[in-house]
């Protein structure tokens, strides 16, 4: 994982949306203070990885994912993650409270709540070429490699995977992590409503925050400068006495 600020207070690992990578969040390195480590995650399947496997579950994909974090993690840090990135961050965020390394804080964006219902048939169940005109409707990101016909057609099986981890997790209403939350919404966003955002109340034995973004399901891109004050201010308030060491 790349290093940009070995001093920083407070590591944040990003993780990405269905069928996007870790170059989605390099833009945030330079938008947070020095205190703040940006770490985008890189997840198999895509950009520097794009030869291996994409992994079929969010289960999976966690379960890849913390070895590398546990080893990683040497001062407070705290995940965030935009759709499916944000079902990947939870899991991974249980995991490691388990392992007793627990984030410092948990942000989750444009994803619904683990025990919530889709609001629409799946559209993992699509075949390609109505999948991905479903995909380009519903997830609009101009410029993006999905305006490419060629590029799409590449990404095409990564983003379809994605898309069926992401529609068929679940987990019970009273799966929690102990940290504090703060859930974000896309305020047009077709995917995932107000109350999808609200529930992840329910995840959360620590406080909660939720938040009203302007703009529809990529809005983490759209409104990239609200996020990162957001964000950045959430971490600035992070409580003392937060474990700086693995135990």
């Amino acid at each position: 994982m790349p290093r940009h600020r070995d001093g920083a207070a407070v590591r944040l690992y990003c993780l990405p949306w269905a069928g996007s990578g870790a170059s989605a969040y390099r833009p945030w390195a330079r938008a947070f203070p020095a205190s703040v480590e940006v770490v985008p995650v890189a997840l198999p399947g895509r950009e520097r990885r794009l030869r291996e496997e994409p992994l079929r579950t969010v289960d999976a994909l966690a379960d890849a994912l913390v070895p590398v974090l546990r080893a990683d993690i040497d001062r407070p840090y705290a995940l965030f993650g935009h759709s499916m990135g944000a079902l990947i961050a939870f899991e991974a965020a249980l995991r490691l409270t388990r392992d007793g390394l627990p984030p410092a804080r948990l942000f989750v964006s444009g994803s619904r709540a683990p025990h919530r219902p889709l609001h629409y048939g799946g559209l993992h169940t699509l075949a390609p070429g109505p999948f991905l005109e479903a995909v380009r409707r519903f997830q609009p990101e101009p410029g993006g490699a999905l305006d490419d016909d060629e590029l799409a057609e590449l990404f095409l099986p990564t983003l379809h995977v994605d898309f069926a981890a992401a529609e068929t997790y679940r987990r019970p209403s009273d799966t929690q992590v102990a940290c504090p939350v703060s859930a974000f919404g896309g305020d047009t966003d077709p995917l995932v409503d107000a109350a999808d955002v609200a529930a992840w109340r329910l995840h959360t034995s620590g406080p909660f925050t939720s938040y009203s973004i302007e703009g529809g399901h990529l809005f983490v891109t759209t409104r990239e400068r609200r996020m990162c004050e957001l964000v950045s201010g959430e971490l600035r308030d992070l409580p003392a006495g937060v474990p700086r060491t693995r135990s």
